[in-house]
């Protein structure tokens, strides 16, 4: 009862001298320490663990003004009830996943000089929090104490993107190491959902199956982090890449598939948010959000997709110089490994040809119709293409001549472009010299 006094945010003053009951604000340090001391007889006691579980996971909600250090210890708490009592934590998950991105809502200053929690400067208080849930949640999910489940990897992947550059680094160390080793397919089945996640597009299917994944009504929900809007896409990019560099070639192909079938093939459908946003003109994409977070969804992927990382193989004029070499001085598993990488090159190439052009060329289509800004990003992707198989493109468009004039244009403009910037380069540099030699 004497620790339970302690709790609330207010607590009644010893003699009070001038009015009946009076409170006096408890001291966030005080409360802090009256949690772990909750905790530790709730470790010893079921029923006591029962009665005071929601009391503990109340101070966890986003919604709530909790002090960071009464949210860090509360979050502990809850941790080593997870151990203790499995059953009885595993419905309060989605308030313990929710301290992945603590304060999202209360953060001070994100352009300040410095974003390490090490300084202690008061404009990112809860990264301690976020730091604690990062370690926490990863061994809780080591050790099946907790399961991957809705949306709770997407918010995991959410903290890759921190304004703490200390919390980012702890996120993608526990993601691309102990997590990924114990589920080798955690982020190529995650990649496509989280286009749909990151940009809040809800409405879509893919988005709803997400939600849903092993969540026995009981899933985990993205609110309170925010990724969503063309002004956060740097907070993406920074997920995307580092989630296609730990990736296998076998997993790039398969996500490469999914991001082409899935959403530029959806975008040509009759119906849908991804169709009407290439169909829609610019004025109308503005007005609606959903239309507003579809076309977010379709430039993110076609980024994506012409993202040099997410080649697969070696490709080129190299491959019969790379086989040489692998037959005279490579030993047997570097050769399996170097035809194996030769052979996804190959399904891939024709991947593009067959499959991905074709559906280019027909929402190329669609979006001219429109007039759609997407444009510009589709050709960048085509162009991609074209500069990296020029002889499979002019033979596959080759009934295309109109495309195959643009893409030759903005390939000859990309070359002028990139001379440009070089001759630029080297004659700064050579002003440089000559400062210096003054």
């Amino acid at each position: 009862h004497l620790v339970k006094l302690m709790l609330p945010c207010s607590m009644p003053l010893p003699n009070p001298n001038n009015a009946e009951n009076a409170l006096t604000p408890t001291p966030s340090s005080i409360r802090a320490h009256a949690f772990v001391a909750l905790g530790k007889f709730c470790l010893r006691n079921e029923a006591l663990a029962k009665e005071n579980l929601n009391i503990i996971a109340r101070e966890l909600d986003q919604e709530s003004n909790t002090d960071p250090a009464v949210m860090s210890n509360c979050l502990m708490v809850m941790g080593d009830m997870c151990v203790r009592y499995t059953n009885l934590v595993d419905k309060y998950l989605v308030f313990m996943a929710g301290c992945l991105q603590a304060g999202e809502k209360k953060l001070v200053d994100v352009n300040s000089k410095s974003h390490l929690s090490i300084t202690f400067d008061g404009t990112i208080p809860y990264s301690m929090v976020k730091k604690n849930a990062i370690l926490l949640l990863s061994s809780l999910l080591l050790q099946d104490y907790v399961k991957w489940r809705g949306l709770f990897v997407h918010r995991f992947l959410a903290a890759v993107a921190d304004e703490d550059d200390e919390v980012s680094c702890l996120a993608q160390t526990a993601l691309r190491g102990p997590l990924l080793e114990k589920q080798p397919n955690l982020l190529s089945n995650s990649f496509v959902g989280a286009v749909f996640v990151f940009n809040n597009c809800k409405a879509h299917p893919l988005y709803i199956a997400e939600a849903s994944a092993g969540g026995n009504g009981m899933g985990i929900d993205f609110e309170g982090a925010f990724l969503d809007g063309a002004d956060r896409y740097h907070k993406r990019r920074e997920i995307y890449e580092m989630m296609i560099t730990n990736l296998s070639d076998e997993q790039k192909l398969e996500v490469t598939a999914r991001l082409v079938k899935e959403v530029l093939g959806g975008a040509l459908e009759t119906s849908g948010d991804l169709a009407a946003a290439c169909k829609l003109p610019p004025s109308s994409r503005l007005v609606n959000k959903r239309i507003e977070s579809a076309t977010n969804v379709l430039t993110d992927t076609l980024d994506i997709l012409t993202s040099p990382e997410i080649k697969v193989g070696r490709v080129g004029a190299d491959d019969d110089q790379d086989d040489d070499v692998a037959s005279t001085n490579g030993s047997k598993p570097d050769q399996r490994n170097l035809h194996k990488q030769r052979l996804l090159s190959k399904i891939s190439r024709k991947h593009l040809m067959e499959i991905v052009i074709p559906i280019l060329c027909n929402l190329k289509t669609v979006l001219e119709a429109s007039k759609s800004p997407l444009l510009k990003n589709l050709m960048q992707y085509l162009g991609y293409i074209f500069r990296t198989f020029k002889a499979e493109v002019n033979e596959h468009l080759a009934n295309n001549p109109t495309l195959l004039q643009e893409l030759e244009y903005d390939c000859k403009r990309n070359r002028k472009k990139k001379d440009s910037k070089s001759i630029l380069g080297v004659s700064i540099d050579g002003g440089k010299r000559r400062v210096s030699m003054q």
